[in-house]
């Protein structure tokens, strides 16, 4: 029996509906991903906490990047950047788990106040180096102790499921934010066609790094409960969904077949991502959520 409610709706009785085994093959960490039997949040059990947890945020988690290329980072960050600015041109941001400091360094400065909180001291380090120590905090949201109704935006891009306690997230994120102001998600679908055929080698399961895997029912439930208005909720966008396709078919096939034996078959069925990932994405749900929230006027 969990020992700490669920975040969503307090219960503690939940069910499991996945088990997964991570990291080295001879002595995987083992994993169970368990569903609120009244709400349907699925959690990540046992959660990984302090150094353990950050060992496997190491330099590889952050990928390669050019930082110092400005235009490069622009192109990086596009499917971001286009997706704000349907709703917002200007303002003050805040970027939670802004990581290496990418998206904020794509932004506009004489549009935006650019303001971001990492805790990962190696991507800390970065974001501070591309925006300036007084732009950075490193620290949790809810410790960084910013002004009441302070920004315009803030923006969660692929952080949501990473964070200990994500309803006090949105919580301190609608206490900071001006009313009428947005948030932004981004955020793997639980409920997605990937996710449901791929199980354990959907690519965008990420253990030990996602604490916690939503549908857009939960994230709904949860925004609406911390006071949010919908605006948008999208499931069919961006390159997400074929990024998480080829990842997902690779970790099948080489899970079963070994390194070598995987990569070849891989290889074979490659030319059949493109129309797999359109139809799966139209008929089974695209495997991230794009999200746009509002603190109301009132």
């Amino acid at each position: 029996m969990p020992t700490e409610p669920c975040p969503l709706c307090g219960a503690l009785n939940r069910e499991t509906v996945l088990e997964a085994r991570v990291g080295d093959p001879e002595v995987p960490l083992l994993f169970y991903l368990q569903r609120c039997t009244l709400c349907g949040l699925v959690m990540t059990e046992p959660r990984l906490k302090g150094t353990e947890l950050a060992a496997h945020y190491d330099d590889k988690y952050w990928g390669r990047t050019r930082l110092d290329d400005l235009a490069w980072v622009r192109r990086d960050q596009r499917h971001r950047t286009t997706f704000l600015q349907r709703f917002r041109r200007q303002g003050c941001l805040l970027d939670v788990g802004c990581g290496l400091g990418l998206f904020l360094h794509a932004l506009d400065p004489t549009r935006w106040d650019r303001y971001g909180v990492e805790l990962m001291p190696v991507p800390y380090q970065q974001a501070v180096r591309l925006l300036g120590a007084e732009r950075v905090r490193q620290c949790e949201l809810t410790t960084a102790g910013f002004p009441s109704a302070h920004f315009d935006v803030v923006t969660f891009w692929d952080v949501l499921e990473h964070l200990p306690n994500p309803r006090q997230a949105l919580a301190e994120t609608f206490r900071i934010l001006r009313p009428g102001g947005l948030v932004f998600l981004t955020l793997p679908n639980w409920a997605s066609y990937q996710a449901r055929h791929f199980r354990q080698d959907w690519y965008a399961l990420s253990l030990p790094h996602h604490l916690y895997h939503f549908t857009p029912q939960t994230l709904t439930r949860l925004l609406t409960a911390t006071g949010f208005r919908l605006r948008v909720l999208e499931d069919h966008f961006g390159k997400e969904n074929y990024h998480s396709l080829k990842h997902s078919l690779l970790n099948r096939l080489t899970r079963r077949y070994g390194r070598l034996g995987g990569r070849a078959r891989y290889y074979l069925l490659k030319p059949l991502l493109y129309p797999w990932e359109w139809l799966s994405t139209r008929l089974g749900g695209g495997s991230h959520l794009q999200v746009c929230a509002e603190r109301p006027v009132r």
